[in-house]
């Protein structure tokens, strides 16, 4: 079981640390320039081509799907702010087993985004040189763009070495500057709109000439445009007041860039005009990125041409609108995307400095560098990534297999951010919460899938990438990380003190003792459910610790030697004849870890006190941790509301003849027995004479099974009102009821009826639930979807 990271995790190299520096804006226009970087320059050219004039509602539509998405970030990277963003959610949702995947995809999606922008670089520079210059030094256009992207990447894998702050200055510095030129790009363009609005018109006319399927593959080509916040959560531990900061850099970097991509779609489609010179440039144009460019018709279209002149569409356009446009368009790509190189370079190296944190990778992976204060053995590596897929792709295709790889870790964090919330939300202190939960990941899931597998009509070699790098993780997990995994895992729950007894015996009843008063009643049910199967008793109390301490960190041995003398004292209730252990644990929450204890000393029952009160808020039925332990224990349970010592002399058990009830019956003629106490069995009915029947052979049954018992019948359409009815009558002190058969979204633990009998009877109510492995796994996977069960305070007793 995973807990939830906290910020005294991971420093693996002595007392190294990463340095808060970064501001509110440092962080914003991290993920600014991430999101606009060389995005804007090089993908708007080549999803015009796809969507027509239709690629401003593709840019809008991308910006409302991806909204769900940043509210999940926004969230997750206000409660834990760290290194490693959506890997260590989907670490914290699932375990770091199933999460590998994940920080696998996350690492490479980053690395590959990183060489979309260096490859920008590349292909600018050397248009620069070779169009206004002739320069070639004796090399290809193709390899002299290989040579600067090589070099670039080279130049900011040592900036991000050297320092977050060096880093961050220069992110503003270019991002500052870019921001400029397009807000100059824009007020151009908007000139000539105004100026000659039948120009727009026309060109806006066919808005959308390949259809909806033109705007899906431009909303999946230009998505990594949108994905600058899983940049802005990475970077948690070195921002200044994160649970404050993150959450309002996601969404300002959000509305600046979703505004900037509208507007500059439609300046770049709306206020230009075909001219010979254009077309004629479109002609000869040659996209050194290896885009395959569509052959212009006879008489083409503002959006065919800028398709067709792929990378360096907006240059060319904004060639019309200012003087020098082109020139100074390539200037600001290549700014944009050194801003944009350097952001998912350090991302890059935060989701790798988290890969090996978590023991997944080698541990030097994690190592922070003592005067930099940066994971200087991550950044090289992503570096180095980062070329090679450079050296290896064309743009195209590269921004493909980035989009695809992000909309698939994407998938993985909105899932992850549903469970987080409903498993330890109680423990994490929030700065933004999502609205509307579950439906905004729901969402997020729905879109984000849709998109990735309508992909597959503009990218083949996108999934392909992707399936070969998710096989490659595999084999690395399956060689390298799972043995790691083994070697390292700390437990969600800790054994702190445990005392066998001398004789064991294979059946096992495990009593969580939580209120010195109640241990004996507990004691006392349990022990004849543990004697009559040959079983033994396993005590235990449950130290629980808040998410901000690592469990191995713990340090309260006086609280331990509490717990121990509570378990002492209980001792003294257990008859004789039934062994009993003892154990003190540690864990985050008293459920989760009783259910730990359970499965791993391999209980058969857990008995449990209840105070008799059903909760009145969302989410929470009898108290969060029986609700989280009847969901989730591998073993029968029973809940017992409790008033101290009780010696039974008449007990009733209500039954059905279903699974549970049959349990019910089985205890309540265990109890029985043990205190020689009058067993009745109850049916409750419309029909009279098939009830009369019915209750007969259920007296057979346990009358093969040694247990005497009377019956009884009760015709009612309120079947808890006449059960309480019948033992307020007739003297019953106890009452054992069965779990009802739930819906498959249950609004109730153990059924409306039982809890009902348990609220309001004033004895003692016993409530039993049967395992059932098949049923409870279907309901506990049901639950992770569509019940939110809240984390209160621990109400067993």
């Amino acid at each position: 079981m995973s807990s939830v990271p906290t910020e005294d995790d991971g420093r693996i190299d002595g007392n190294a640390d990463f340095a808060r520096e970064l501001t509110l804006l440092d962080v914003t226009f991290l993920g600014v320039g991430a999101m606009v970087g060389g995005s804007v320059f090089v993908l708007t050219g080549l999803a015009a081509g796809e969507a027509g004039p239709a690629l401003i509602l593709a840019f809008a539509l991308n910006g409302v799907i991806t909204i769900f998405t940043a509210m999940t970030y926004a969230e997750l990277g206000s409660a834990i702010p760290e290194p490693g963003g959506g890997y260590l959610w989907v670490r914290t949702a699932l375990g770091r087993s199933q999460a590998f995947l994940s920080g696998w995809m996350s690492w490479f999606a980053h690395a590959v985004a990183g060489s979309l922008y260096v490859l920008t670089f590349g292909s600018f520079v050397t248009l620069i040189l070779t169009a206004y210059f002739d320069l070639t030094f004796g090399l290809s256009q193709v390899q002299l763009q290989k040579v600067f992207a090589v070099l670039a990447t080279a130049g900011f894998t040592y900036i991000n070495y050297r320092g977050t702050k060096e880093a961050s200055f220069t992110e503003n510095v270019v991002t500052g500057i870019q921001l400029v030129v397009i807000v100059v790009v824009i007020a151009a363009g908007f000139r000539v709109v105004v100026s000659n609005p039948e120009v727009t018109v026309d060109n806006f006319e066919p808005f959308a000439p390949n259809g909806a399927g033109g705007i899906f593959i431009a909303m999946g080509l230009t998505f990594i445009a949108f994905e600058g916040y899983e940049i802005i959560v990475q970077s948690g531990r070195e921002v200044i007041e994160p649970r404050k900061n993150v959450p309002k850099a996601v969404f300002y970097s959000m509305l600046v860039v979703v505004t900037l991509y509208v507007l500059i779609g439609i300046v770049m489609l709306g206020a230009i005009t075909v001219t010979s010179e254009l077309e004629a440039t479109a002609e000869a144009t040659d996209s050194i990125g290896g885009t395959v460019l569509p052959e212009l018709p006879a008489d083409p279209e503002v959006w065919q041409v800028v398709g067709h002149l792929g990378e360096f569409g907006l240059a060319q356009a904004v060639g019309q609108l200012l003087p020098y446009g082109t020139l100074i368009i390539l200037l600001t790509g290549i700014l944009s995307a050194l801003a944009a190189l350097n952001a998912t370079t350090f991302s890059s190296a935060r989701v790798g400095y988290a890969l090996g944190r978590d023991h997944v990778f080698p541990e030097a992976v994690a190592r922070i560098h003592p005067e930099n204060h940066t994971p200087y053995v991550s950044v090289v590596m992503s570096g180095a990534l980062i070329s090679v897929m450079a050296i290896s792709l064309p743009i195209a295709q590269v921004a493909a297999a980035t989009d695809l790889m992000f909309l698939l870790l994407f998938l993985q964090v909105n899932y992850s951010m549903i469970k987080i919330r409903r498993d330890h939300g109680a423990e994490l202190s929030y700065g933004y919460l999502a609205p509307w939960f579950p439906y905004v990941p729901i969402a997020g899931i729905v879109t984000k899938l849709f998109l990735a597998v309508y992909f597959f009509n503009y990218s083949p070699l996108a999934w392909a990438i992707a399936i070969g790098w998710i096989s490659a993780g595999t084999l690395v997990f399956a060689t390298y990380s799972r043995r790691r995994i083994r070697e390292t895992e700390v437990p969600e729950t800790r054994t702190l003190v445990e005392e066998r007894a001398l004789r064991q015996r294979p059946y096992q009843v495990l009593v969580p003792i939580h209120d010195p008063a109640n241990a004996e009643r507990l004691i006392d049910l349990a022990a004849p459910i543990a004697r009559r199967n040959d079983g033994e008793l396993l005590l235990t109390t449950v130290i629980t610790m808040p998410v901000q301490t690592p469990i191995e960190r713990h340090g309260n041995e006086e609280r331990a030697s509490e717990e121990r003398r509570l378990l002492a004292e209980a001792m003294q209730y257990v008859p004789d004849d039934v062994p009993a252990h003892r154990t003190v644990t540690i864990g985050r929450t008293a459920g989760r870890s009783i259910v730990d204890v359970a499965r791993r000393y391999n209980s058969d029952t857990i008995v449990l006190g209840w105070r008799g009160r059903r909760k009145r808020i969302t989410g929470v039925v009898l108290g969060s941790t029986i609700d989280y332990v009847v969901e989730n224990a591998p073993a029968d349970v029973v809940v017992a509301k409790t008033a101290g010592p009780v010696e039974p002399r008449s007990i009733l058990v209500p039954t059905d003849g279903g699974p549970h009830a049959t349990f019910a019956e089985s205890i309540a003629g265990t109890l029985a027995t043990a205190h020689d106490a009058r067993l009745t069995v109850l049916n409750v009915a419309a029909d009279l004479d098939e009830a009369e029947e019915f209750v007969r052979e259920r007296q057979i049954a346990l009358e093969r099974d040694g247990i005497d018992c009377e019956t009884a019948v009760v015709r009612s359409e309120d079947v808890s009102n006449a059960i309480v009815a019948y033992a307020e009558n007739h003297e019953i002190d106890t009452i054992v009821t069965g779990a009802a058969r739930a819906g498959i979204v249950p609004r109730t633990v153990f059924g409306d009826i039982a809890e009902s009998v348990g609220e309001r009877f004033d004895r003692e109510v016993l409530m039993v639930k049967k395992h059932r492995l098949v049923t409870s796994a279907a309901v506990r996977w049901v639950h992770k979807w569509f019940v939110t069960r809240s984390d209160e305070t621990d109400d067993s007793e």
